[in-house]
């Protein structure tokens, strides 16, 4: 609590920055636009990482990958692993959302229309499921059960250029574990519409007995595995992920080491955030340190004018803090107030930029770039943004009013 004397000295305060309305509007106008600005930029920028890390672990890969050695080492898959009880509750002892066992066979189909390479993913319906929203985002047919024999679920842009419909037969060309070259005839329950052309033109889907029956000649009975995908919440179990699969002998691999075209892309925008933050920050430093400045000299005459009259150094000391900490009170609900506003709505509406490419949808690495991108507003954002803006005002008025006190007491 304020005593008497610190509560008079509050109220001058308060009323210095009512006689300067002007610079003192300035000066909280820049902190509020600085801090709004700097947070608006690093959102919009997670909202993108965000929106592209998704659409890459939806690519099949999700966040992590264990996959069993040869594997791993080569994408060799005639040495599939047992996904047994052991492996079930190693991977689900960490902290996981969901994990869908595959088996990876690389094909082709040819036609008159033309000739594409696929990659042929031998799942469990049931476990892919939870893993991915596929079985959701069917057009046509129906999704894979794990009974269905020689069926397979396509995507849209396949069944496009090839003119298929659910029902239809497709010949997949491949090689099996012995190394024979083989054809094989197998029917499309379903065509899936999702994540991108690139990704719908390539993935199509069976399930393991199909798989295997195709690859290793015979149905094993049991899943069998060359990786597991593993949706979690983000990298930030990575230590965690690596010293438990570490035991286990097998390899892990992140979405970054699996696509690490995008990974270079996330990179490059942290950068930019970091070098916006530079620029910002001289910016800011600038703006507020020099009407700062040129409000305490302007204050001179009457400071002087109020030593000479016995108020101690002691006291301007007392009316500069209480200043700056109602500019911050000021300042912060100022900011606050623009930023639930603009990041409110941006956040459900989103911010439009595909007008930018005329409409069209920019893909890398098979990945469909997002036209809209939805910001993120994190506590860590303005926590480090306050506190910059904050210390730069602090420094800002210290520093006038110990110039101008060193000045009045040179002269006195």
């Amino acid at each position: 609590m304020l005593n008497n004397e610190n509560r008079y000295l509050f109220k001058f305060a308060w009323r210095s920055i009512q006689r300067n309305a002007g610079r003192s509007f300035f000066i909280g106008f820049s902190v509020s636009l600085a801090v709004m600005i700097a947070v608006w930029v690093v959102s919009v920028f997670d909202g993108l990482n965000y929106q592209i890390e998704k659409a890459v672990v939806n690519t099949n890969v999700g966040f992590y990958q264990v996959q069993e050695p040869t594997y791993a080492r080569s994408t060799d898959a005639s040495k599939p692993l047992p996904y047994s009880g052991e492996v079930y509750e190693t991977i689900h002892r960490l902290p996981i959302k969901s994990a869908s066992p595959e088996l990876v066979l690389d094909g082709n189909i040819s036609t008159p229309e033309g000739a594409a390479g696929l990659v042929v993913l031998g799942i469990e319906p049931e476990l892919h499921k939870k893993f991915l929203p596929i079985h959701r985002k069917m057009i046509q047919g129906e999704f894979l059960t794990s009974k269905d024999l020689n069926s397979v679920v396509i995507g849209q842009e396949l069944a496009n250029i090839f003119k298929y419909h659910v029902g239809d037969q497709i010949v997949l060309n491949y090689q099996d574990t012995n190394g024979e070259l083989r054809s094989e005839i197998l029917i499309i329950k379903g065509i899936y519409h999702y994540n991108s052309k690139a990704f719908e033109k390539r993935y199509v889907y069976t399930n393991q007995q199909t798989w295997q029956t195709l690859f290793l000649n015979q149905y094993h009975d049991q899943i069998l595995y060359n990786r597991i995908s593993i949706m979690t919440d983000g990298l930030k179990s990575e230590p965690m992920f690596r010293d438990y699969i570490k035991k286990t002998g097998m390899e892990l691999k992140t979405w970054k080491q699996l696509n690490p075209e995008m990974a270079v892309v996330l990179d490059f925008h942290d950068g930019m955030i970091k070098f916006f933050f530079i620029i910002i920050g001289l910016t800011i430093t600038m703006t507020i340190m020099t009407p700062v400045r040129m409000l305490w000299q302007e204050r001179y005459k009457e400071l002087r004018m109020m030593s000479i009259l016995g108020v101690s150094a002691n006291k301007f000391w007392k009316i500069g803090i209480f200043e700056v900490f109602q500019m911050i009170i000021l300042s912060s609900f100022a900011s606050s107030l623009f930023l639930i506003i603009l990041i409110g709505i941006q956040s459900h509406t989103g911010i439009d930029f595909r007008s930018l490419n005329d409409g069209v949808a920019i893909e890398r690495a098979g990945i469909k770039l997002p036209g809209i991108i939805y910001p993120i507003l994190s506590a860590d954002q303005i926590v480090i943004t306050f506190t910059f803006v904050i210390f730069v005002l602090s420094v800002s008025y210290l520093w006038s009013i110990y110039r101008t006190l060193t000045r009045l007491e040179a002269e006195l």
